[in-house]
């Protein structure tokens, strides 16, 4: 497994140690290590190297330089992945509202309970293993929707009679973010000159329609259909 990691921003050093040493635990138990860095500034240079693999990160409100808020909007348009978290001992209305503003998931204030700063910290990994995991599976349905609309384009694509009489034209276009779709067509030469034209509209009831048209064609055509599948999809593709 990749390392992954708890980003601690302060730049007080003994606020950071205590951090650290109040985090310890919490975090070899979930596999992350805590990395730190002393101000604001220095912060996106270690995302920079360990952004992708970074979880969580704990910020305070008034740093040298930069503040807090100003560093987690950075993270949340650099990093949408990363969850924050704002620590600070200082009540500033308008920038505690541009830190909500960026997206922080919590806001704790100094001197923090260690019981809620744990539960917020749970809370928070436990919200980006669900994203991760939602992701995972999309990007999975999307490229089985991809390898779908790849057998859809072979199964329908016709070989068109030639004809002196009659030109045969065909456009195919699947549902928008489903690369395929439940329509079907196809031209069966029943004589000279003359032709069976097959057109079904199913259009909008994506991936099961798509294979009930396949199976159609599979059945109408099927040397036709394993010869080209063989052709055009490679056994990677499966």
């Amino acid at each position: 497994m990749a390392e992954r990691y708890l980003l601690l921003v302060d730049d007080e050093p003994n606020i950071v140690k205590a951090l650290s040493r109040e985090l310890e635990d919490w975090a070899e138990e979930r596999a992350l290590t805590i990395i730190t860095a002393p101000h604001a500034l220095k912060a996106p240079e270690i995302l920079k190297e360990k952004g992708q693999e970074t979880l969580l990160v704990i910020s305070d409100l008034r740093m040298p330089e930069m503040k807090g808020s100003d560093f987690l909007q950075i993270v949340r348009d650099t990093y949408p992945h990363i969850l924050s978290i704002l620590l600070t001992g200082f009540s500033e209305t308008n920038e505690v509202i541009k830190a909500v503003r960026a997206g922080i998931f919590s806001y704790i204030l100094k001197p923090w309970d260690s019981e809620y700063l744990l539960a917020e910290l749970d809370k928070a990994y436990k919200t980006v293993m669900l994203k991760q995991e939602h992701d995972q599976l999309t990007k999975k349905i999307q490229e089985e929707l991809r390898w779908a609309g790849e057998m859809q384009k072979v199964l329908l694509r016709p070989s068109l009679p030639q004809s002196t009489s009659v030109e045969y034209r065909v456009s195919y276009r699947p549902v928008p973010h489903l690369y395929c779709g439940g329509d079907y067509y196809d031209v069966i030469t029943l004589a000279p000159d003359r032709y069976l034209i097959l057109i079904g509209d199913v259009a909008g009831h994506g991936v099961r329609a798509a294979f009930v048209t396949g199976i159609l064609k599979a059945i109408i055509y099927p040397e036709y259909v394993r010869s080209n599948l063989t052709k055009k999809i490679t056994p990677a593709a499966f």
